[in-house]
């Protein structure tokens, strides 16, 4: 029977998906991918790693091998925002499509500080993503600022992960039933 592929892109998703592994979720596949080696050495969960450097073409043949034939179903996670996140993670979901796998998305958004820029990018994501699938769970960090005005932004950024790390572990528990 093909895994599910949790597909990480970018620190913050890494740190998601370090967050699902330590709640011993058994019976999927994991990949942690990033553009910064340093960033992608600081995560100790076990998985492919994948640095995305080189041509655009080197980076989708990276991307495909991860969604190979013994993969059956694929999360990608993201914090959109940032070009990492934004753009592979809008790649990732293209190529999942094309390549004919059931695909769920968990992203978040930025919260109001980080800018006008990073707010149009990770909107634009967003859109391509839901072009690849309606199944989509975004959580929205201006709406936990909002709930939650005077959390400091270490604590805010582990809430989010958190609550990321468990809505998706509940879809994981459903697959591998």
């Amino acid at each position: 029977m093909p895994q599910p592929l949790i597909i990480a892109i970018g620190n913050g998703a890494c740190n998601i998906a370090d967050g699902i592994q330590s709640q011993g979720l058994e019976g999927a596949k994991f990949a942690f991918l990033d553009t910064e080696p340093d960033d992608l050495n600081n995560h100790s969960g076990v998985g492919e790693t994948v640095l995305l450097q080189g041509t655009e073409q080197e980076r989708h043949v990276a991307i495909n091998h991860l969604l190979a034939a013994d993969v059956g179903k694929v999360v990608v996670i993201a914090c959109l925002g940032g070009r990492t996140g934004s753009y592979y993670a809008s790649l990732s979901a293209r190529l999942a499509k094309l390549a004919g796998k059931s695909l769920v998305c968990a992203v978040t958004l930025p919260f109001d500080f980080e800018g006008t820029r990073c707010n149009v990018l990770a909107n634009e994501s967003l859109g391509v993503i839901k072009e690849c699938t309606p199944d989509v769970l975004v959580f929205d960090n201006k709406e936990l600022n909002a709930k939650h005005p005077d959390l400091g932004i270490i604590d805010a950024f582990n809430m989010v992960d958190k609550q990321v790390a468990e809505s998706l572990r509940t879809i994981f528990i459903s697959w591998l039933g």
